[in-house]
C-alpha cells in the first residue's frame, strides 16, 4: 500500500522581509489569520499582511521634522508612524551622533569671570545707595 502525501497548501511561506523559505507556522493573530516565524531573520509576519517598513524617504522627512522641533505626537500623526517607532528612531539617531555633538566649549577664566561679576555688584550697590540717599533727602 502506497501513501501519497498531497502537498497542496503545504508550500513554505516566504518571509516578507528577507524572502527566505525558512519559515514555520507560529499560531494565529487575534483576527484569525495565520502567523508565521522566519528562522533566517527572526521576524514574525502574517500571510497577506501589510508591510510596515518605513522607507528612506520617509525617514529623511521625519529627520527634518525633528529638526523643526515639532511635537512627537504631531510628527507621528502626520507621517503615519507609531509613537513607539518614532521613539526608537530617535534613540537610534542619538546613538549614531558623536558624543561631543561637534560643540567646542571654551573654558571661562575664573578670575576674569569673578572680577566682572564683582564689578557689576559694586555698581549695583552704588546705585542702590544713591537712590536711598536721594529718597532720605526728600
Amino acid at each position: 500500500m502506497l501513501l501519497f502525501f498531497v502537498t497542496l497548501g503545504m508550500e513554505k511561506q516566504k518571509c516578507t522581509h528577507c524572502s527566505s523559505n525558512c519559515t514555520k507556522k507560529n499560531g494565529s493573530t487575534h483576527y484569525g489569520k495565520q502567523n508565521y516565524f522566519c528562522h533566517a531573520c527572526g521576524r514574525q509576519f502574517v500571510d497577506g499582511g501589510q508591510d510596515w517598513f518605513i522607507g528612506d524617504e520617509k525617514k529623511k522627512i521625519i529627520k527634518n521634522l525633528l529638526k523643526e522641533r515639532l511635537s512627537l505626537e504631531g510628527i507621528s500623526r502626520s507621517c503615519g508612524v507609531s509613537i513607539t517607532w518614532l521613539y526608537n528612531f530617535i534613540d537610534e539617531e542619538y546613538k549614531q551622533s558623536p558624543d561631543d555633538l561637534n560643540v567646542v566649549i571654551t573654558p571661562i577664566e575664573e578670575e576674569e569671570y569673578l572680577a566682572a561679576r564683582f564689578d557689576e555688584e559694586i555698581e549695583r550697590l552704588k546705585k542702590k545707595s544713591q537712590i536711598k540717599a536721594s529718597d532720605t533727602q526728600k
